[in-house]
């Protein structure tokens, strides 16, 4: 049975069209632009596949903050409508209430996730998704963080997947 983790690395390929949630919270610190969002949903897309990634974390007993991930046909939990089918050049199946963040030159090259195996059980605490010109880090910490950067995010901990 495949881990939802390992669909994660079926993103390579796919657009980055945009990361929705109700609230950001969101700063711009030493040229990184940083995003502290409750549940965010990423949308991706490669034609007409489209597919939305549910982003959560928690807390273990010994206080490790790791990643949730679901992949998802609606952006649930958020407010949406199904978009005219007939309208002409659209790219997205739901119009979406909440904030939005885009960034330019959205083609996913590489999907690197990090964290910990125990007991043959992956724990994921971060994800980085290298764009064409960025790379957007996304950590578990009491919330999640995502990061714009136009460096490799380093110190994430040990890979445990790479579609490289």
């Amino acid at each position: 049975m495949e881990q939802v983790w390992e669909r994660l690395m079926n993103a390579k390929g796919y657009l980055l069209e945009g990361i929705f949630a109700n609230l950001f919270h969101t700063t711009l610190y030493n040229k990184e632009i940083i995003l502290h969002v409750t549940e965010p949903i990423l949308y991706i897309r490669k034609n007409t596949d489209k597919k939305y990634w549910k982003i959560g974390w928690t807390e273990d007993d010994a206080g490790d903050d790791y990643l949730l991930s679901e992949e998802q046909e609606t952006p649930e939990p958020l407010e949406y409508e199904l978009e005219d089918p007939h309208q002409r050049h659209t790219y997205q199946k739901h119009i979406i209430s909440s904030s939005s963040f885009s960034i330019e030159h959205n083609l996913i090259k590489e999907v690197i996730g990090y964290g910990s195996i125990y007991s043959n059980r992956v724990i994921l605490s971060a994800v980085v998704l290298e764009l064409e010109d960025s790379f957007l880090s996304i950590e578990a910490v009491p919330a999640v963080e995502m990061r714009v950067t136009n460096k490799e995010p380093k110190h994430l901990g040990d890979v445990i997947f790479s579609t490289d």
